[in-house]
């Protein structure tokens, strides 16, 4: 396993993610970038794909959905985080119902950042390992964290 932890940050605006890609490298997080969803498949299909995704609620191709969807399907365990531009609670509870691991909004606040990227890198490579028990036992993929495996 790698040591260190990667994001691709999947985006069209560089004006909203340039500030949080500083705050990863801050944070130790090497980054990766894409403008769509085809390209972000790519690498979480390559042979080192990121632990975390950051999407734009639009990308060239899709939204935010549609890199859940780029998540649940991905060989290797992946959890996609939100950036949206503001706060909006509604907005909120729907990313959370629809399969993402959080959401933020800046100011990117580094204890804040902090604690989000810890616990959905924490919780991936969880479920990467679990699932590279399970393939040497020959019991296959792993369901994506549950919101309660989300909370731990």
């Amino acid at each position: 396993m790698k040591a260190e932890l990667s994001a691709l940050l999947l985006h069209v605006r560089s004006d909203l993610l340039q500030a949080l890609q500083l705050a990863l490298q801050g944070l130790s997080v090497k980054t990766s970038q894409a403008s769509s969803c085809s390209e972000a498949l790519r690498m979480l299909e390559g042979p080192d794909p990121p632990e975390l995704i950051f999407t734009d609620t639009q990308v060239l191709d899709g939204t935010w959905v549609d890199a859940i969807r780029l998540a649940e399907k991905a060989p290797t365990p992946v959890n996609v985080i939100v950036v949206s531009r503001s706060v909006d609670v509604h907005f909120y509870i729907e990313v959370i119902e629809a399969g993402a691991f959080d959401y933020i909004a800046p100011p990117f606040e580094a204890s804040g950042l902090a604690h989000v990227t810890c616990c959905a890198a924490g919780n991936v490579l969880r479920r990467r390992s679990a699932q590279g028990q399970a393939q040497q036992t020959g019991q296959g993929m792993l369901p994506l964290a549950s919101s309660r495996e989300r909370l731990a």
